[in-house]
Parts: structure tokens; C-alpha cells; sequence
């Protein structure tokens, strides 16, 4: 079993599954650098991969490559759920930056990747092969449905001199974007 012995903190950290939000030409999975460092970690991925994999295939000419969502242990479909330890998980797909975008809920945590950033910087970009902007704008407004009290951790901070870094919200009562 993988574990990693953090000396300063006391720690023991233990990947047995890792759930990665989305793929794309700039970034296509950390799944391998996981992989190497926790031989024993199961990756898990949305199960539209197979789109952007298709999609990247045609365009970078990639006879060989397969496009089957195999590299991944584990395609996880919209509306999926189970419990890790005593916490549900539930899987939304949330496409519009890619077609295989996910959001993970993990008991009141939402792990958005790349479909919100901070309200005050908006969204990722839709111009990838397969992203669109009305697509992910009813992304958002589905997530929008989830409990106010429920804490929000988003792909991208960039921060301002305002407010600094955070990388996190609770939406609240406000929900909104303010570039959507």
C-alpha cells in the first residue's frame, strides 16, 4: 500500500484513488507523475475523455494512440455516487470547457476544476475542440443547485490586490460569476 511519510508534520498520505476533473492539449493527465509515486493508485477520470482523446487523436495525427478512456482505471459516469470512508462523492459532468469536464462533490466540497474560477475571474476558456460557451454557462447554472452552505474549491486562483489568493468560496445565498 503507497504511503508517503512527511517527517516536519506527522503525516501519512495515502493515494488510493485519484479523480482528475478534466483533460486537455496543455495539460492531458498528472495521472502518470501519481502513478509513479503511488504505484497502487487506481486514476479516475469522466467518462466523455473518450471525446477529447478522439478529438486530439484527428488533430495531432495520432494513429496508435488509444482513445478508449483505457490509461485510466476508472470512467466515471454524471450522477455517480458512493462514499469514500464515512463522506459521499457524486460525480457531475460538466462540460463546456471540455466535453469531459467533471465537478466532484465530496460531502459538502466541490472540486470544480477548470468549470469555475473565482467569482471575480469568471470561467475557463470554451475554445478548445469540443468547448462551448453555452454549454458551460448551463454547467454552472446546475451547480448553482447545490446546497448555499456547501464550499466551493476552484481549478484556478489568479487573485487580485484586493482580495489575495484564496482558492476557495462558499457561495452562499449570492451565487454568481461575475463575468458569466
Amino acid at each position: 500500500m503507497p504511503t508517503l511519510w512527511l517527517q516536519k508534520s506527522r503525516w501519512i498520505i495515502l493515494i488510493l484513488l485519484y479523480f482528475e476533473t478534466h483533460v486537455h492539449a496543455d495539460h492531458l493527465t498528472g495521472a502518470k507523475i501519481i502513478k509513479n509515486a503511488f504505484p497502487s493508485a487506481k486514476t479516475a477520470i469522466g467518462f466523455n475523455v473518450t471525446a477529447v482523446q478522439t478529438q486530439f487523436s484527428r488533430l495531432f495525427n495520432l494513429s496508435n494512440f488509444r482513445t478508449d478512456g483505457s490509461q485510466f482505471n476508472k470512467l466515471i459516469k454524471h450522477g455517480e455516487s458512493f462514499n469514500i470512508g464515512n463522506l459521499p462523492f457524486k460525480a457531475i459532468h460538466s462540460p463546456g470547457h471540455t466535453p469531459a469536464c467533471m465537478v466532484y462533490v465530496i460531502g459538502d466540497a466541490v472540486f470544480t476544476g477548470d468549470t469555475i474560477f473565482m467569482p471575480d475571474f469568471g470561467t475557463a476558456r470554451c475554445d478548445f475542440p469540443g468547448g462551448s460557451a453555452d454549454v458551460l454557462y448551463q454547467s454552472i447554472r446546475n451547480l448553482f443547485e447545490l446546497p448555499d452552505e456547501y464550499r466551493v474549491f476552484v481549478g484556478h486562483d489568479y487573485g487580485t490586490e484586493k482580495r489575495g489568493l484564496h482558492g476557495s468560496l462558499q457561495w452562499g445565498k449570492k451565487k454568481r460569476i461575475t463575468h458569466i
